[in-house]
């Protein structure tokens, strides 16, 4: 391990594809030592520093990467040159990278210290206030070495690699041991006191407390999840009643029903945030659980920030606008999330049904982009960006509401909140892919789709002016 205090708590994330080629590039099967460097975006909240890797730069043995003059190998100038200066200009940290061999373990060796202290500080010069640092990688493990403007120096905590199956690698296995609570012992059967201790360290995000939403909140809870936000800005009212949740009688009043008027008028005037049942449910299932509540709309910055530490979120709202911060975020923060949703489409005659299906869609940094699918309507987003007032000017009107049924929403609630579990607890095959999943129920189909990923995308692609892995060096497309 590393020969120097601990000053941060830092992190390095990976999208799936970045990080395939990287392994291949370090472990070609010939027991050498290889390189590259990486340009990383950061996220710095709460006392954390979260690096993203953003761009990849392979380096070619025996051009780039050569025998060294104190060491065992090192990275030419003429490769490493071009890259910070890359990452001064587009604010970007410098992470060179290297192999060792062995398993489950890793740590740099005294040679790899002393070029740090030889190259880091000038490195740090020219970066002109971004940090840099390098990591060690061995087969399942990765050490870090990360350098600030500032003089603090710090290991990585974690590594993580945002794909299908949520990978975690340190540099050395967590061996400690962990007894879960006895209402999860159930649940511990399937995937060990590890797996639970992981779901009770997890902060999650649901975005939307209505018909999926309030489900979404049922089944985390109950799994054991740690902590949740809950964003909704809506308040209950008596169409609720037969999807949401946890709504009762008693946080609603209908005009007819038999109470005193002036009582009706109280309630009419204060009634129940979907948020508060939100949370009721949340902790009647899990009694220790942390649950924050927001009434604000997710579009608002205020309200999208909320969730920027984060380790996964469900968007479980219908707005186009709810649709682009999520994708937003996904892709600039690198915390993958699912939507959910619900379509019913009447016949032509109003009497029959042409469709109905329930779909869910995994957004993963590089993969499912809901921009690259044609998720998001941009007339409808145009709509939803104008105010109240400016839509009723335009004609636009309010819109009709769509048909919901709790036994629809369950499909996509469950569907997406088992996706999550296998997903980060590891359980998934080696094979499975992140591809929307519609269940047509007239038929009784399920579908999987295939999209291909748009490497000019200004969200998920590789353009200098793509929002992929910017972290805090890029604006979030919200209202304040």
């Amino acid at each position: 391990m590393a020969e120097f205090a601990m000053k941060r708590d830092c992190s390095l994330v990976f999208s799936q594809s970045v990080f395939d080629e990287l392994y291949e590039h370090l472990f070609p099967g010939d027991g050498e030592e290889h390189a590259a460097v990486m340009l990383a975006g950061m996220v710095e909240m709460g006392g954390r520093t979260r690096l993203l890797v953003r761009e990849l730069h392979l380096a070619v043995d025996g051009i780039d990467h050569v025998n060294g003059n104190y060491g065992h190998k090192m990275i030419r100038a003429e490769f490493m040159r071009p890259l910070i200066r890359r990452a001064r200009v587009e604010r970007l940290v410098y992470i060179g990278v290297h192999n060792h061999g062995g398993r489950d373990y890793v740590g740099f060796s005294r040679d790899d210290f002393d070029s740090h202290e030889r190259g880091h500080p000038a490195l740090l010069d020219l970066a002109e206030g971004m940090p840099v640092g390098a990591i060690v990688m061995a087969k399942n493990a990765v050490a870090g070495d990360i350098w600030f403007p500032d003089g603090t120096r710090c290991e990585l905590h974690e590594t993580r690699i945002a794909g299908p199956n949520i990978r975690r690698l340190y540099a050395e296995a967590d061996r400690s041991s962990h007894a879960a609570a006895i209402q999860f012992h159930r649940q511990v059967q399937m995937f060990g006191e590890g797996g639970q201790e992981l779901l009770r360290k997890a902060k999650i995000a649901v975005i939307g407390a209505g018909g999926v939403g309030s489900l979404l909140v049922e089944y985390l809870s109950r799994l054991g999840v740690g902590s949740l936000i809950v964003i909704d800005p809506d308040t209950i009212d008596v169409t609720n009643l037969s999807r949401v949740i946890g709504a009762t009688t008693t946080d609603v009043v209908g005009p007819s029903w038999p109470i005193p008027e002036f009582l009706k008028r109280l309630l009419f005037r204060y009634p129940r945030r979907k948020v508060d049942i939100a949370k009721r449910v949340a902790k009647q299932a899990n009694p220790g659980i942390d649950f924050t509540p927001i009434a604000d709309d997710f579009a608002t910055d205020s309200a999208a920030r909320q969730v920027l530490d984060c380790d996964f979120m469900f968007l479980a709202a219908d707005s186009m606008r709810a649709r682009l911060v999520f994708n937003a975020i996904v892709q600039q923060y690198f915390i993958p999330g699912i939507q959910i949703g619900s379509l019913v489409t009447p016949g032509k005659d109003g009497k029959s049904l042409d469709s109905v299906f329930t779909v869910t869609r995994w957004v993963l940094p590089g993969t499912g982009c809901l921009w690259c699918s044609d998720t998001i309507d941009r007339h409808q987003l145009a709509v939803e960006s104008k105010s109240g007032e400016e839509r009723r000017d335009q004609d636009y009107g309010s819109g009709a509401t769509n048909p919901s049924v709790i036994t629809l929403n369950a499909v996509g609630a469950s569907i997406a909140a088992n996706d999550f579990l296998f997903s980060f607890l590891g359980l998934f095959g080696t094979s499975v892919a992140a591809n929307p999943r519609r269940v047509h129920h007239m038929e009784r189909r399920v579908v999987d789709q295939k999209l291909t990923p748009n490497s000019e995308c200004t969200e998920c692609g590789s353009t200098s002016s793509s929002r992929f892995a910017r972290g805090d060096g890029a604006e979030l497309p919200t209202s304040r």
